[in-house]
């Protein structure tokens, strides 16, 4: 198992057991957000990330700093750190964690209890399970003093957090193609259904491609017990990451939390104040601003870029719009050219008129004065008597 769950309203709540490395006795969110910035996650950064800390066991004596009180509470305070921000990602952590200390006890254990939350393990770690560490023959000697020459638990770590980092990539994907099929799905229903019913039609597709359900087939365990502070609540356990998303899944279908996916960067998002919000409030790469900021800007300048017709309107319009500023155009005039030129526009994207055509409508309205005529308009200025 590597957590217990339970729902409390729309939230998902995480209760942790007494072996976690989280100074959390449980942690709550909105249902729904964990899946989702799971999902979001950068794969490059778990990567990264988890090298680092398989990176730590590099050394012959690491089977003994691990157990060391400092190296032990900064761990748990990196856990706990992770556990609020990144809760799959901390399972993830959680359950590299757990190797390491089995590891240390007994090779062949650690392989055996890791290979049913990590499918694969064992035939990854098969080099592991011959090995145990030597029992010292005097009573005085304690085995900790063994060197790990060949660092068995640096290359064990490592070889855990590539399966880890495979196994985050399968569940991406497979959770990516749950999320569209289920959004393909309300796209395309002819009445409004209500939330188990889009269910039920994600697994009747699962059934005629499969052969059976993929959500609701295999039952979770429960369990009573009690949180901090004193509650008695009803409790999931959860064997594998996968089983987390599909525990969550389904709750948010349940519950029915809407997911929508962000017109500017293509992350999912559940839009909090409007149901048809098109942007998500995550930032946005580098800019320090969000998507629901600075999303439409950057969308119509795409679109602007990618079409010529676009480009020749936005031209236009910026033209047209410095002249109700110079007084050179009223504003009514500006509208009425304005919502013109719209309907020219589409009618251009649709087929239905000319580029050509349509630039040289938008050509027409340039307002161009002779040479001879701003000369006399400059004349006819300076002879005006200053009254003044």
């Amino acid at each position: 198992m590597i957590a217990s769950v339970y729902i409390k309203g729309e939230r998902i709540c995480f209760f942790n057991e007494p072996g976690s490395f989280s100074n959390f006795g449980g942690i709550e969110y909105e249902l729904g957000r964990p899946l989702l910035d799971f999902i979001c996650y950068e794969h490059d950064r778990f990567d990264e990330a988890f090298t680092l800390i398989a990176e730590a066991y590099d050394n012959d004596f690491a089977h003994i700093g691990a157990k060391d009180p400092e190296y032990l509470a900064g761990l748990r305070e990196s856990m706990t750190e992770m556990q609020q921000h990144e809760v799959y990602v901390y399972f993830y952590a959680q359950m590299l964690a757990e190797f390491v200390y089995a590891f240390i006890e007994s090779p062949k254990a650690a392989v055996e209890q890791l290979e049913p939350k990590l499918p694969g393990a064992a035939k990854k770690l098969a080099w592991v399970v011959g090995f145990e560490w030597p029992a010292s023959k005097s009573q005085f000697v304690q085995v900790a003093l063994f060197a790990d020459k060949e660092r068995r638990l640096f290359r064990a770590a490592k070889d855990v957090v590539a399966l880890m980092f495979e196994d985050l990539k399968r569940a991406h994907e497979a959770m990516i193609f749950e999320i569209e099929l289920l959004l393909k799905i309300r796209e395309t229903a002819q009445i409004e259904s209500s939330s188990m019913e889009y269910l039920y039609a994600l697994e009747y597709l699962h059934s005629n491609h499969s052969g059976h359900f993929h959500f609701l087939e295999k039952p979770f365990r429960t369990f009573y017990g009690v949180t901090k502070p004193p509650e008695i609540v009803e409790l999931y356990e959860i064997d594998t990451i996968k089983d987390l998303l599909r525990f969550e899944f389904i709750k948010m279908i349940e519950h029915d939390i809407f997911i929508k996916k962000c017109k500017n960067c293509e992350r999912f998002f559940i839009p909090m104040r409007r149901v048809d919000a098109e942007y998500c409030n995550r930032f946005f790469n580098d800019t320090q601003k969000r998507c629901n900021e600075i999303g439409a800007m950057l969308r119509y300048e795409k679109k602007v870029a990618e079409n010529p017709v676009w480009e020749a309107y936005k031209k236009a319009y910026r033209r047209f719009n410095s002249r109700t500023r110079s007084k050179k155009m009223t504003q009514n005039e500006f509208m009425a050219w304005s919502d013109e030129a719209a309907k020219k526009r589409d009618e251009c994207l649709a087929g239905n008129l000319p580029f050509d055509e349509y630039m040289a409508w938008l050509e027409q309205g340039r307002l161009r004065k002779s040479r001879s005529e701003m000369l006399a308009a400059k004349e006819e200025k300076a002879e005006t008597p200053d009254n003044g």
